[in-house]
């Protein structure tokens, strides 16, 4: 758990450090010859940075999130089986295995479904929005 008081002492010191490397590169880049091409590839450097920063925590985010819902979607897995089970089934010789199938695909369809109403996951207070 982060400690409140430690957060402006932190943030002060990184934009200290931030302030000194930019400095620093402005420096380097005066007495270079390709000075406004350089600068222009450091900019869009430290854009690909911030959008890959961004990312990385998206993704944490999403990760976060399946693990609190639940990572097996049986919905997604029930509809192709029951396509699978229709096309046994329509062939005439496969119906035995075709209405198996097709049995399994409806009970996932309707447990996930079920699961879907009833099992909601909780906003807990210091979220922005419902998911």
């Amino acid at each position: 758990m982060r400690n409140v008081a430690d957060t402006p002492i932190k943030s002060d010191a990184d934009e200290r450090q931030v302030e000194e490397l930019a400095r620093e590169l402005a420096r380097r880049l005066r007495g270079m010859k390709s000075r406004q091409e350089l600068t222009d590839y450091a900019v869009s450097m430290l854009r690909d940075s911030a959008e890959e920063a961004h990312q990385e925590e998206q993704a944490r985010q999403s990760v976060d999130r399946a693990a609190q819902i639940g990572s097996l979607n049986t919905v997604a897995f029930g509809l192709p089986l029951a396509v699978i089970g229709l096309v046994l089934c329509a062939t005439g010789i496969l119906a035995g295995p075709g209405l198996i199938i097709l049995g399994v695909a409806v009970l996932m369809v309707v447990y996930g479904m079920a699961a879907a109403i009833f099992t909601r996951p909780r906003n807990k207070p210091g979220d922005k929005a419902a998911m």
